[in-house]
């Protein structure tokens, strides 16, 4: 229900593909291709179909092998911080929160998708305190949207008066736009996604990256401030939903939990 293929995606890789070109110009463009298509895919890939992915893989680029690109410095922050707060630094597991601060370089607004107790919650609280200790604090904002309604998520406007009423999504996102630093942010949508409240996100998920209110408000979301989606399924989204966000996907099979 999650794979999607599409032009978004495409794009995507492409801008991966341009930021190793950049970082690594005397790489063979197969060997950049490949690790593009596989460094920005594989994490959410179910764990039954990697055999096919990287069989596929392998069709494109017979006997290209590019080993994954590794900050290992940071990687040993992610473990020490792990052990801190108690959670066993599987490889599984820091290799979940490594593409997850990937997904967020290219995507601003990344999907964590997995059943209950698979490690979500974890995934980016780790990677937010590793941050702050590599020097990046990094403010969360938690928000449950199935707890209100789409009014007290987004704003409305009290026909009596005309008066307006933010919502609670409106009111975070403002206070976090219009803070100076560039320190990371992140707004944590936790709550299964449904039509009531996920399409009017269209705008802001996309290359736009800006929330339109029913009052004509505007308000952007900068390159510092990422949305984050902590849900169980896409089993009620739009494909348009689906193509518009980076998806970790996080199996129960992994052992880490």
């Amino acid at each position: 229900m999650h794979y999607d293929w599409g032009l978004r995606a495409i794009k995507s890789v492409l801008v991966v593909a341009g930021n190793m070109k950049r970082a690594e110009p005397s790489l063979t463009e197969d060997s950049i291709l490949m690790r593009a298509l596989r460094d920005f895919n594989v994490p959410k890939i179910v764990e039954d179909d990697m055999p096919v992915f990287s069989g596929l893989l392998g069709d494109l680029f017979p006997g290209v092998v590019v080993e994954r690109k590794r900050d290992m410095k940071f990687e040993d922050v992610i473990v020490q911080v792990a052990v801190e707060n108690k959670l066993g630094p599987e490889d599984e597991f820091i290799l979940k929160i490594v593409q997850l601060g990937e997904l967020m370089v290219v995507r601003h607004s990344v999907f964590i998708m997995g059943p209950p107790g698979c490690g979500k919650s974890s995934c980016f609280q780790i990677l937010a305190k590793a941050n702050k200790k590599d020097g990046r604090p990094t403010k969360i904002i938690d928000i449950n949207p199935k707890a209100i309604t789409s009014d007290e998520f987004y704003g409305f406007i009290v026909m009596a008066t005309r008066e307006w009423k933010d919502g609670i999504f409106a009111h975070s996102l403002r206070a976090l736009s219009q803070e100076k630093d560039d320190n990371p942010k992140w707004i944590i949508l936790d709550g299964d996604l449904d039509a009531n409240w996920i399409e009017s996100m269209n705008s802001v998920m996309d290359d736009n990256k800006m929330l339109t209110l029913a009052n004509n408000e505007r308000i952007p979301v900068k390159p510092n401030m990422k949305l984050i989606f902590e849900i169980r399924d896409l089993v009620y989204a739009t494909p348009a939903t689906v193509s518009r966000a980076g998806i970790l996907y996080i199996s129960d099979s992994s052992g880490f939990q």
